[in-house]
């Protein structure tokens, strides 16, 4: 399952990231294999999704969204 693909309130375990750069952004920033990752909300055009990873809350573009895998 695709981190784009989950609806608001539901939560996934990170699997893995399918673009090396955004792996290397994420990863810096304590996103891990491992994570868990829950959609809090997406903007009104559903282009940016407001997500909480363990304890932190990050805003993803839809599009990056979309490289992030789950379990």
């Amino acid at each position: 399952m695709r981190l784009a693909d989950m609806k608001d309130n539901e939560e996934g375990i990170l699997v893995r990231f399918e673009d090396e750069s955004l792996a290397v952004k994420l990863m810096a920033m304590g996103v891990l294999p491992g994570s868990r990752l829950m959609i809090i909300r997406r903007n009104g055009f559903g282009k940016t999704l407001y997500v909480r990873v363990d304890q932190m809350h990050l805003a993803i573009r839809k599009k990056e969204a979309e490289c992030i895998e789950l379990k």
